[in-house]
């Protein structure tokens, strides 16, 4: 009885410890279970996590790619509806579900026809789960000029991240139409500065021919009135007009070289003159002016003997009378001094007065356009201002240099260095030369003169009439290709603007027919681009107004001769 109480209760024990352990072991595998599930739910985060960064960087790469792609591409040209096209095109293409609308001011940029540029993908607004947006500025100087809208239909990115990306291509965008809109505003400052600078170029010739065309009908009678028999008044008189016009010349050609230094359009025209020519001209403007003062005006001139010099003879006779006048009008008593000496590659020059001076305030500022000493209204001495300033500028566009020194009450010396060629010549020959044009009989030509101005055509008819020539005339362009179509004419002076047809036109018509024989342009014109211009149309030469008898023969002796003994 005792051995089976004993068993049983052993037995009930070993049941009791096999039921622990099963659950035990039940529990454990529970516990195990559950975190198998824990573990695999793990990995399954940790693995949806590396492919959404696998994703959030593939994005990126996406987008650096397109951001150096359309960098370069936006610096080489500029924004077009082909390019914006392109841009949503590949930003749709660097990830799924994301919609893109680039959307710009109307008008802002000229080369877009559209202003409106979005993804092809549709979103679909029946979509369970909520539609994340975004709108990213696109700002321009400090204004904004459109947006970028972003649109994700899918649950890959975080709108956050899809931002941070868009703004940046929002930054290129920016700097493009940037860089575009300062490229537009300096086409157009360009076009602008090119219509002022046409207009200006227009004006100036337009004045030019104004202001010269009656200057020279003007220089022109007073040099035949010279050669009519004038009594004792009439030859002072005479004097007196072609002092002033010589002086008038003078002014205008200030007024307008200071306008083309202004505007780059001054050129210097090179010929080749003696030294005595320039001197005679000086005194033939001065000698009287300094004898109405009662001063001693002298003109002293060294190593000029046999020596012919190549530059612009009016540019220089510019630079002389502006700085002889000045010192004769400054000048009550006392002398004017002109002394000029040859050197290698130039001359040296001064003109020294005896007269008021100037102060050294007034020194440093002489030498700007529209500046005197004196400015008011009851001054003693009159001018422009102009004529310093245009001196020194004409004497740097040469090349050379000057300078003043001056005290008040002692008078004033202006001496710089002028740069030339230099050439030998042999006076004999040269003198010779001379006497041939004299002798050269030039009365067998035919010549047409082609000007609009009465004034003009009695002042050039008077001057051919000296050596033998009647001239047919004609008042514009359509009435000398009309005279040379009809018959032969060994030289035509041709007026270069006259109504109906101006002289360019006009030539071109005769060349353009064959017409072979010499055309010498008659123009006020002094720019490069206005001589060329003849030359370009077919005209041989120029002779510009205002011209003198002399100039008038040196041309036919130049053209006229052999067209001459030709129609002989």
């Amino acid at each position: 009885m005792t051995s089976s109480s004993a068993i049983e209760r052993k037995l009930k024990r070993e049941i009791a410890a096999r039921k622990a352990a099963e659950s035990l072991l039940e529990a454990k595998s529970l516990e195990l279970f559950n975190t198998n599930q824990q573990l695999e739910l793990a990995l399954k985060q940790v693995e949806q996590r590396s492919e959404a960064s696998f994703k959030r960087l593939e994005f990126q790469q996406h987008i650096e790619r397109i951001l150096i792609h359309f960098g370069r591409t936006f610096l080489r040209s500029n924004l077009d509806d082909v390019l914006l096209s392109d841009l949503i095109k590949q930003l749709s293409e660097a990830a799924e579900g994301i919609w893109y609308c680039i959307e710009l001011t109307d008008d802002l940029i000229p080369t877009l026809t559209n202003n409106r540029f979005k993804s092809s993908i549709q979103t679909d607004e029946s979509i369970d789960f909520p539609m994340l947006k975004a709108s990213i500025p696109i700002q321009v100087e400090q204004r904004n000029v459109g947006k970028l809208e972003v649109r994700l239909v899918g649950e890959d990115f975080d709108l956050a991240f899809i931002e941070s990306q868009m703004s940046l291509v929002c930054e290129l965008l920016s700097s493009s139409i940037t860089r575009q809109l300062i490229n537009l505003r300096l086409v157009k400052s360009k076009e602008r500065a090119e219509a002022s600078e046409r207009s200006t170029r227009e004006f100036l010739a337009m004045i030019n021919h104004e202001l010269r065309t009656p200057l020279n009908g003007l220089l022109g009678s007073v040099e035949l009135l010279a050669d009519t028999d004038l009594k004792g008044a009439q030859q002072e008189l005479h004097t007196n007009l072609s002092q002033s016009g010589q002086l008038l010349r003078s002014i205008i050609n200030d007024l307008l070289d200071f306008s083309k230094i202004d505007a780059g359009m001054l050129e210097l025209i090179d010929s080749t003159f003696k030294w005595s020519n320039l001197q005679s001209t000086l005194c033939s403007i001065f000698e009287h002016k300094a004898a109405e003062k009662q001063i001693v005006f002298t003109v002293c001139s060294k190593g000029f003997e046999n020596k012919s010099l190549k530059g612009d003879l009016e540019r220089l006779t510019q630079i002389f009378v502006n700085l002889i006048g000045n010192a004769i009008k400054f000048t009550d008593e006392g002398s004017v001094k002109v002394t000029v000496s040859l050197k290698d590659k130039g001359f040296d020059f001064s003109v020294a007065d005896t007269g008021i001076g100037i102060s050294r305030s007034a020194q440093k500022k002489l030498f700007q356009p529209f500046t005197q000493a004196d400015r008011s209204s009851s001054r003693n001495y009159e001018g422009t201002g102009l004529g310093l300033a245009i001196c020194k500028r004409l004497v740097e566009l040469m090349g050379g240099s000057i300078s003043l020194k001056s005290e008040v009450g002692e008078g004033t010396t202006f001496f710089g260095f002028l740069p030339l060629v230099i050439e030998e010549v042999d006076e004999n020959e040269r003198v010779q030369q001379d006497l041939d044009i004299v002798a050269q009989d030039f009365s067998a030509l035919k010549v047409l003169v082609v000007d609009d101005i009465k004034m003009n055509q009695v002042v050039i008819t008077k001057m051919l009439s000296k050596v033998g020539i009647t001239p047919d005339l004609a008042v514009n362009g359509l009435e000398a290709v009309e005279h040379a179509t009809n018959q032969q004419y060994d030289i035509i002076f041709m007026d270069c603007r006259m109504p109906v047809m101006d002289g360019f036109e006009a030539t071109k018509r005769l060349r353009d027919a064959s017409y072979a024989k010499p055309i010498v342009a008659l123009t006020a014109g002094t720019t490069r681009e206005e001589r060329q211009t003849c030359y370009d149309v077919g005209m041989d030469d120029i002779l510009s107004k205002p011209y003198t008898a002399k100039d008038l023969t040196l041309t036919l002796s130049k053209w006229g001769p052999s067209s001459g003994l030709e129609a002989l």
